[in-house]
């Protein structure tokens, strides 16, 4: 029981890193300071010299080269990537309600099929909310005066995708918190980081210090190497499915936040899509069946 109240704990943490990361790439993706490779940059570089110690502590951390690969590779700097360019063409509220609300719908079907955790009853009754808060969103972007909104949409919806494979690979190798830790930065700090600093778009050297203090901080300590301390421990105690719904707090707390700090106001139709996506996340959480003792035992239960 207490190992589940502290995945719980965990989860609400990523949730405050989430929204925080959310207003921070939608200030830095809207800005000539800073590029959006800049910010996967800072994000994944950051992170792993902070985590270098605890990773060399445990080494050999004993992870399967294919855990790498997956988890590396959807929760690493193509995730951050997709998240934060849809954030140049949509706003923090949407960014939100479809990557939030996408995620606990991919990562049902994802486990499912990988894992062999299939949706209960209700589990469907809150994906079907889910959709449809979500086209709710959609609808209106397209109708409003922003046509180029879809493009972020996708965008968001990718990464939901993404999120959902990174958890159900943590599960499906059932990696600890270092180990999730080592899969998914290292690749990424021994890969993208060079990547970046060598050929990618950057304005690294020419940006303010104040703008290059900020997502430092947010992105690499809070963003990332917090964040993804408490999304493993949370996965690894209560289940991808029960981590994505415990983000469902993420949606209505963007909202909020970002009317003082971004000045973005939602409309009636985005509140309403965000409260049934809330609805139907919250659904797939509080209203799943009870898995069977071998099923559930250190995961879902």
């Amino acid at each position: 029981m207490s190992k589940e109240l502290g995945g719980i704990a965990a989860g609400c943490a990523t949730v405050l890193c989430f929204v925080a990361m959310l207003v921070a790439g939608r200030f830095g993706a809207t800005t000539d300071a800073l590029t959006v490779f800049d910010l996967a940059g800072l994000r994944m570089g950051v992170a792993a010299l902070l985590a270098s110690p605890f990773l060399l502590r445990a080494w050999p951390w004993h992870v399967d080269l294919r855990a790498h690969a997956v988890v590396a590779f959807f929760g690493g700097a193509p995730f951050v990537l997709l998240l934060f360019a849809g954030m140049t063409f949509a706003p923090v509220g949407h960014a939100a309600v479809l990557m939030n609300g996408s995620l606990p719908v991919f990562a049902a079907f994802v486990t499912w099929l990988w894992v062999g955790d299939r949706p209960g009853r209700w589990q469907w009754a809150g994906i079907a909310a889910i959709v449809v808060g979500v086209a709710a969103v959609g609808w209106d972007a397209i109708a409003g005066d922003a046509p180029g909104q879809w493009r972020g949409h996708i965008l968001f919806l990718a990464a939901g995708l993404s999120g959902a494979l990174w958890y159900a690979g943590m599960r499906r190798w059932r990696l600890s918190v270092i180990q999730s830790l080592a899969a998914l930065l290292v690749g990424n700090a021994l890969v993208y980081v060079p990547i970046w600093l060598l050929f990618l778009p950057s304005g690294l050297f020419t940006a303010p210090l104040a703008d290059i203090a900020l997502q430092t901080v947010v992105h690499g300590v809070f963003g990332a190497f917090l964040c993804i301390l408490a999304h493993a421990y949370s996965v690894k105690t209560i289940g991808p499915t029960r981590q994505a719904a415990i983000m469902s707090a993420a949606p209505a707390l963007a909202l909020f936040v970002a009317i003082p700090t971004l000045g973005e106001i939602p409309s009636e139709l985005n509140v309403i899509g965000a409260a049934i996506v809330i609805a139907g996340i919250l659904a797939t959480v509080f209203l799943r069946p009870r898995p069977g003792p071998e099923k559930g035992a250190g995961a879902d239960g």
